[in-house]
């Protein structure tokens, strides 16, 4: 083999690495790949079920865990490979970032999906209005503390709602981001680098 050959990346290089190295760096990190490909997931499972005539079903449980697992599998294996590739460095904060790189990718991309389906079909907009009225009415049959003028407020509010909107796709990339990085913060826990109690065995002044 070449010793000449650099295999550095421009991580891990000495020298101070220019603008498109870092720019180059950062999209080859595997919480990219990883989030982008969840991401892309969950934009065809949804196309699907709109081509099918199914859209409801993107509001229905079993999605929701599919979705929540699928994006619990890409972390984990984002932490698992950028932790090999950082070593003794990869902090809690890298682990967190790692982590929250492939949430927000994928589930940009996925809100992307609601924005392209509802410019595509100016229907679907009411339709999911509808199914999440159907829902909450649903719902109210299983709370008995809930008052039924309140729950008419919230029928009435859910009517106003425009989810083909900016503010509205927006508002819910938000929402989705925060409620489903709140598990980052324990599973960063497990994935950051662990010193070994017996590390000191190897230190240079317990040689020989």
């Amino acid at each position: 083999m070449d010793e000449n050959l650099n295999t550095e990346s421009p991580i891990e290089s000495n020298s101070k690495p220019n603008f498109k190295e870092k720019w180059n760096a950062f999209f080859q990190l595997p919480s990219i790949f990883h989030g982008t490909l969840m991401g892309l997931v969950l934009l065809a499972a949804k196309v699907v079920f709109y081509i099918t005539q199914n859209w409801s079903f993107v509001f229905e449980p079993p999605f929701m865990f599919f979705s929540f697992a699928l994006l619990l599998y890409a972390v984990f294996m984002a932490n698992k490979a950028e932790k090999k590739f950082y070593g003794k460095t990869f902090t809690y904060w890298k682990a967190f970032l790692s982590g929250f790189r492939v949430m927000s990718i994928a589930i940009a991309v996925s809100i992307l999906a609601d924005g392209i389906l509802y410019e595509m079909d100016e229907d679907l907009s009411s339709q999911t209005v509808q199914i999440q009225i159907e829902k909450s009415v649903e719902a109210f049959k299983n709370i008995s503390f809930m008052k039924e003028i309140d729950k008419d407020k919230i029928i009435k509010e859910i009517k106003k709602q425009d989810p083909s909107s900016l503010s509205s796709l927006m508002g819910s990339l938000i929402g989705k981001i925060i409620s489903n990085s709140v598990f980052l913060f324990l599973t960063s826990i497990f994935f950051r680098f662990r010193k070994s109690h017996n590390d000191w065995l190897n230190a240079p002044d317990n040689e020989g």
